[in-house]
């Protein structure tokens, strides 16, 4: 019995066939091995140059300010124990003394304050301590492209950044511009417009301050 014509091409292109299956089971072995040769270097981590705050550091350069709760003690001296909060003019009424400007003050200069206060006719060598009860409120307000313009509350130990500032106030929308957020804010009795860019390292460290208003711009398309 002869073989009919498709028989014959069947039996032609078989090699062929054969050869293509072989090179194409290569192409994807070839194609998986660098699709998991990338896997291993998807996440690159590397040390950037800007240092962190630490939270040591900041707790002691803190300066105290109005609305501030602070116990005062005196050492041996428990009746000249006193907690309150420092006035808006930045006083506290202490005993014997009477009104000690505190604020603008670190927890050590203001000991030595008042202190040296305690020195003049009083006392001939006060050890005077002084603490936080409770912490002033301090804000920022954020507006423009986040889920939840408003003003929040800075931590009163923490580098609080630019993207932890962000993040508290719900992210930045699908259009908020990371790359020209606007940080405006006034350092003695003067006011600064700070454009950020928050996709740079830089900008991922640049630290919120209080009463800072920070504004997410939109994305020009």
């Amino acid at each position: 019995m002869r073989d009919s014509p498709l028989q014959y091409v069947v039996f032609l292109m078989a090699p062929i066939f054969k050869n293509y299956v072989a090179t194409s089971k290569l192409m994807v072995t070839l194609c998986v091995g660098m699709v998991c040769a990338g896997c291993s270097t998807s996440i690159v981590e590397r040390e950037l140059s800007i240092p962190a705050a630490e939270h040591d550091e900041l707790q002691q350069n803190y300066r105290i300010v109005p609305n501030d709760a602070i116990r005062v003690l005196v050492y041996q001296e428990p009746d000249m124990l006193t907690e309150q909060q420092v006035a808006q003019d930045g006083t506290i009424t202490f005993p014997l003394i009477g009104n000690v400007k505190v604020s603008g003050l670190t927890l050590d200069e203001a000991a030595a304050a008042v202190a040296n206060r305690l020195k003049q006719g009083f006392m001939v060598d006060p050890q005077v301590s002084v603490g936080i009860v409770a912490y002033a409120p301090r804000t920022y307000t954020i507006l423009g492209q986040v889920g939840g313009p408003g003003t929040y509350e800075l931590p009163p130990f923490e580098a609080f950044t630019l993207p932890k500032a962000i993040a508290k106030a719900g992210g930045n929308t699908r259009i908020g511009n990371l790359q020209r957020v606007l940080v405006t804010r006034e350092t003695n009795g003067k006011v600064y417009e700070i454009t950020v860019n928050m996709m740079s390292p830089k900008g991922r460290q640049f630290r919120v301050q209080e009463d800072d208003l920070i504004t997410v711009p939109e994305t020009l398309f």
